[in-house]
């Protein structure tokens, strides 16, 4: 039977460590075209057709692969007001529920963003400029947001065992 250190090395190897790569791929690839695109408009007064679109594709797709990548190192936005004063217990049960919350939260917007994805592919909906196929962006996100769901209800699971 695989422990629970198996079954998060197999989420960080099939799912967690290609996401960190695509987003750092395209952070490189977002600096490269924004310095080719700055050269070509300002020295050669040829600047990259369609580089800004370009860039804010790829900034959605950094944004929803750094989604799950986040939530499992736990470097999501917490607050801990009453940390000092609770007891291990109702630690370990306030990240349980925090976690769920926050699965429940983020499986909301899978849902929504699959939904929206299947509108978008219905009616073949293009970027204005370079026409690249909105519904693989909204798919991918809602795919990077199910991803984050898993890595939350595993650190609720974890939460709640101690």
């Amino acid at each position: 039977m695989p422990t629970n250190a198996d079954r998060s090395g197999a989420l960080d190897r099939w799912l967690l460590r290609p996401l960190a790569w695509l987003g750092a791929a395209l952070v490189f690839g977002m600096m490269g075209l924004t310095f080719v695109d700055v050269v070509g408009r300002y020295f050669l007064n040829a600047p990259v057709s369609g580089s800004a679109e370009a860039t804010e594709l790829m900034l959605a797709v950094i944004v929803f692969a750094g989604l799950p990548l986040a939530a499992a190192a736990r470097e999501h936005i917490s607050i801990d007001l009453l940390e000092h004063v609770l007891s291990d217990r109702a630690k370990r049960l306030q990240a349980a529920f925090g976690f769920s919350v926050a699965a429940i939260v983020v499986g909301f917007v899978a849902w929504r963003l699959a939904l929206r994805a299947l509108e978008l592919g219905r009616f073949n909906d293009l970027s204005s400029h370079l026409g690249f196929p909105l519904a693989w962006l909204a798919w991918f996100m809602a795919a990077a947001s199910g991803v984050a769901v898993l890595a939350f209800a595993a650190l609720a699971l974890r939460a709640g065992r101690g």
